[in-house]
């Protein structure tokens, strides 16, 4: 969890600059708000999606998920992993973990949320509770952060990136964030 952040490893295009009406952003709002309370982003810095019909919604990169508002949320309606870019639907630029949250929506057709968050004593706790961890640390936004995830998803609902964080999946946002939360009341 060392790497000092740069800004986001991709290019973003904007196919329009508008916020997203999805009825669900309220829900995401809740998320981030609360896990930036339980400390679950680190320092308020972390990201939370869910599958929409044309991609995906993301919060910003960057942003303080602790008082994010609506108009911080991006739809990334296209990635292209090996070109490094994403087409995108919003007013900023998308979280930086982008990448890494499309790789993990097209292995994963049953996964509607993914939630990424940021905590010492889960990683600490990670081999003593059985989780699945990344064979290498990889540096964040990328790609090669995507292919490690990917490697010991399977049918994973929480995978440690060994370093840096961790990844919840559900099919739903409240599996993605209860899923993280029920496994850090064990430590």
């Amino acid at each position: 969890m060392g790497e000092v952040y740069t800004g986001t490893k991709f290019r973003t295009v904007f196919a329009r600059r508008a916020v997203s009406g999805d009825e669900r952003l309220g829900e995401l709002l809740k998320w981030c708000r609360r896990w930036a309370a339980l400390g679950l982003v680190g320092d308020t810095v972390g990201n939370l999606s869910f599958r929409t019909v044309n991609g995906f919604i993301i919060n910003r990169t960057a942003g303080d998920l602790g008082g994010i508002t609506r108009q911080e949320f991006v739809e990334v309606l296209e990635a292209d992993r090996d070109a490094r870019q994403l087409t995108v639907a919003g007013l900023y630029e998308p979280s930086s973990e982008s990448l890494m949250h499309a790789g993990i929506y097209a292995a994963r057709p049953e996964v509607d949320a993914v939630f990424h968050g940021h905590s010492e004593k889960l990683l600490a706790a990670a081999e003593r509770l059985g989780l699945p961890v990344t064979a290498r640390e990889q540096p964040y936004g990328t790609t090669e952060l995507v292919a490690e995830i990917l490697q010991v998803l399977d049918g994973h609902k929480l995978v440690i990136m060994r370093q840096h964080g961790f990844v919840s999946l559900g099919g739903t946002m409240a599996e993605a964030g209860r899923n993280a939360e029920e496994i850090l009341q064990r430590l």
